[in-house]
């Protein structure tokens, strides 16, 4: 009961806060992208909407994928959702790629770089495990290619609550942002991967 209440109220904050930010950009549909994102180019605007658009579709799989009574009440649903899931990551990676190189934080596109590769690695992983029936690895990387995916609402939350921290940790300002960046997506992966290292001892010294 109380995992349960966790895991909806996490997915009301993660949403809450993901449409804070995204509904403001739904302006680029009739006023277009604006100048200072540097997307003047076809190709270049190209590549962002398909980043916008594939990660929307990441995030509203991710709802129903890593909710375990929405996710066991139709396995079969819960496989072409994975599949979707897959699909959409991979293709929001690839134009990741492309717009990387253009963001407005130099500093932090060695870390933009990183997150989105580790993205790759765990969708490939998961893809694997689920091959070779590994229901459990494939769980866990899926959730960790989620992470990675969701590098778009921790950013901002630290941009927003905890700037303040890094700054004091350093006054050159490309090294904040860059700190602040790997942050935000090494914190919850680390978290993550750590209480399945403390679940996973825990069973070993009990069996």
């Amino acid at each position: 009961m109380l995992k349960n209440s966790i895991r909806i109220i996490f997915w009301v904050l993660f949403f809450g806060f993901f449409l804070y930010k995204l509904i403001p950009k739904f302006s680029y549909i009739t006023e277009g992208i604006p100048d200072y994102i540097g997307k003047k180019l076809l190709i270049d605007r190209f590549w962002f909407v398909l980043h916008i658009t594939t990660g929307i579709i990441v995030y509203i799989t991710g709802l129903f994928q890593f909710i375990p009574y929405i996710r066991n009440k139709n396995l079969l649903r819960h496989r072409k959702l994975g599949k979707l899931f897959i699909i959409s990551s991979l293709l929001c990676i690839l134009a990741l790629y492309f717009v990387i190189p253009g963001n407005l934080c130099d500093s932090c596109r060695p870390s933009q770089y990183f997150v989105t590769s580790l993205w790759l690695l765990f969708v490939l992983l998961a893809f694997y495990f689920i091959k070779q029936r590994k229901i459990a690895l494939h769980q866990r990387f899926m959730t960790s290619g989620f992470i990675c995916a969701a590098y778009f609402v921790t950013v901002r939350l630290i941009d927003m609550f905890a700037m303040d921290f890094f700054f004091k940790i350093t006054k050159n300002e490309s090294d904040a942002f860059l700190f602040s960046d790997i942050a935000a997506w090494l914190v919850p992966l680390s978290a993550f991967w750590s209480y399945w290292f403390v679940i996973d001892r825990s069973k070993r010294t009990t069996t």
